[in-house]
């Protein structure tokens, strides 16, 4: 089980080399438009919503991918306007996931067993009574049919001792995998229990029990009205319309004119397109993911560790990262900061990576490599030099790796690039018919655990030739204390012991540099204050501030 998908399975929730091509949507060239002192249309009650979406038609199963639900869907773990999930998994402040249909949860039975208690009092939008009952249809229903189950998610049984708690038991420890398994949305049981087939089902009219519910919908744009009946406060933004554009250029322009209220995209030179358009305009991309310069270990020259310890001292993060606007890489661990600082080894806290082009050199030169008369480093009669393969249609990773060729030439190593198609990206990786790539396409739990399953875990190892079927551990890391390490932090029953395993993992990743961490990627938010107040933002960094329900809840008329 895991979250790790190709990086082009589903659209915006996944990173890795497809965030790439997400954060380097082109520059726009906005002029003469100004927006209203009014923000967007409609009333002081209800923001308009910017999405993304090409194919808007009237169906709301939060199962299935590319529908008019996904407009209203922020990502797997914070659910939607109509259906909820069990928690809401914070990504920006990490470990502080908030509850939701579930008020409590508890692991037992060395992590077999997990337990969760669940809110009273919440109904249906057509007045039916939640209970537990729906929350086991629900997983039943994904166990039943794989299709629908999109998390990844894995249990032996599901049952209901009450109608206020669940008991979910699985085979083997997964405590690992909570952010998975709470983050399905849960649907009616006296509805979908109707249904023949829920792999095919449209659910045009649905039924939840979030804090809103589909008003009106159009080819266009959907409102959603808020929840009168809502278990929770009631939002005080009555009305959320919902607008389809069909590329972060259509968003940004919606935003910039003041024709949206709140987005969550990418926005090239965000300073002076949009922030600089009126003081109500806001911006911001808590740092989620890290990406870099992934090696294949079984080819040389990156099998040397000593190469890529001098990659890694004589680049400048900075300037590869600054290439797209991306902050570069601190912590040495990988890990991205600050959203993980309290998962950080006592040893590592503070410790970040720092340039040093001579040490650089040296390392290469201890480590029996001599420069030649062509100004590279070479070894047993080859020249120190590997390719870096990515898709030339993803411009933003060509610019970071156009700033690379020049840094690795400076410390006497010769990077050629090796383009490839969107489609053939994901074979050529998880094959390992490649020297090196950018990016880390998986999609990793907000857990410093998942962080290093997805990329380092040497359980998740297939020799080269044979596809890794995750797209985890491309790199083909081997290291058998890691390997036992990974074995056992699932079995793991207090939080001292899970950090005390990790400590090892870190110290593992930064002395063996499985790949090298190079720039830190966001979740991009964009707002307008003109209407509405209480977004979250890098003072109050309570959630993130893509659109999603636990934000709309918090938010106050201006």
């Amino acid at each position: 089980m895991t979250t790790s998908q190709s990086p082009l399975a589903s659209g915006m929730t996944r990173r890795g080399l497809l965030a790439g091509a997400l954060a380097g949507a082109g520059s726009l060239a906005l002029y003469g438009c100004q927006p209203s002192a009014g923000g967007s249309s409609g009333g002081s009650d209800t923001l308009t919503v910017a999405g993304q979406s090409d194919n808007l038609a009237r169906t709301f199963n939060p199962f299935l991918p590319n529908t008019a639900q996904g407009l209203t869907y922020a990502s797997p773990g914070q659910g939607n306007f109509i259906y909820e999930p069990l928690v809401q998994i914070n990504t920006v402040d990490i470990g502080h996931d908030i509850p939701w249909l579930a008020k409590a949860w508890r692991w037992s039975d060395g992590n077999k067993t997990l337990t969760c208690d669940l809110q009273s009092g919440v109904k249906w939008t057509d007045g039916t009574a939640f209970s537990a009952d729906d929350v086991v249809f629900t997983y039943t229903m994904l166990k039943k049919f794989p299709a629908l189950n999109m998390l990844g998610i894995e249990f032996t049984t599901v049952t209901a001792p009450s109608p206020t708690q669940v008991v979910f038991t699985f085979a083997t420890p997964s405590e690992q995998f909570f952010t998975n398994i709470v983050s399905s949305a849960i649907v009616p049981k006296h509805i979908w229990s109707t249904v023949k087939d829920p792999t095919k089902y449209v659910d045009s009219d649905p039924v939840g029990t979030g804090p809103y519910q589909l008003k009106q919908f159009s080819a266009q744009s959907l409102l959603l009205v808020r929840n009168e009946n809502y278990w929770q406060a009631k939002a005080q933004i009555k009305q959320l319309r919902f607008v389809a554009y069909k590329d972060n250029e259509g968003m940004t322009n919606a935003l910039v004119q003041g024709q949206a209220d709140w987005g969550g995209t990418y926005i090239a030179n965000a300073e002076k397109t949009y922030l600089s358009r009126s003081k109500d305009y806001h911006y911001w991309a808590p740092l989620a993911g890290t990406d870099g310069l992934i090696p294949n270990l079984e080819r040389w020259p990156l099998s040397d560790l000593a190469v890529r310890r001098a990659i890694s001292l004589g680049v400048n993060r900075k300037q590869v990262g600054g290439a797209t606007g991306s902050p570069p890489a601190t912590s040495v661990t990988g890990l991205p900061m600050p959203a993980y600082t309290s998962s950080i080894a006592p040893a590592y806290k503070g410790v970040d990576f720092t340039q040093d082009v001579a040490k650089a050199r040296q390392t290469l030169e201890d480590a029996g490599y001599t420069k030649g008369g062509d100004g590279y480093y070479h070894k047993g009669g080859k020249r120190l030099e590997f390719s870096i393969t990515f898709p030339s249609a993803y411009t933003d990773i060509a610019s970071r790796v156009q700033v690379l060729v020049s840094q690795l030439k400076d410390i006497g190593i010769k990077l050629t690039i090796d383009t490839t198609t969107v489609t053939d990206i994901n074979t050529l990786t998880a094959k390992g018919d490649f020297d090196s790539t950018m990016g880390y396409p998986v999609d990793s739990a907000p857990r410093a655990f998942s962080y290093y399953n997805d990329t380092i875990n040497p359980n998740l190892y297939y020799p080269i030739g044979k596809a890794t079927p995750t797209y985890q551990n491309i790199e083909r890391f081997k290291n058998d204390e890691a390997a036992q390490l990974f074995k056992e932090y699932p079995k793991a029953t207090t939080d001292a012991q899970r950090q005390q395993i990790l400590d090892g993992i870190e110290k593992i990743f930064v002395e063996n540099l499985p790949w090298i961490p190079m720039f830190y990627w966001g979740t991009y938010g964009n707002w307008s204050t003109a209407k509405a107040t209480g977004f979250p933002s890098p003072d109050n960094p309570y959630f993130s501030p893509v659109p999603n329900p636990v934000v709309a809840l918090r938010l106050k008329p201006a």
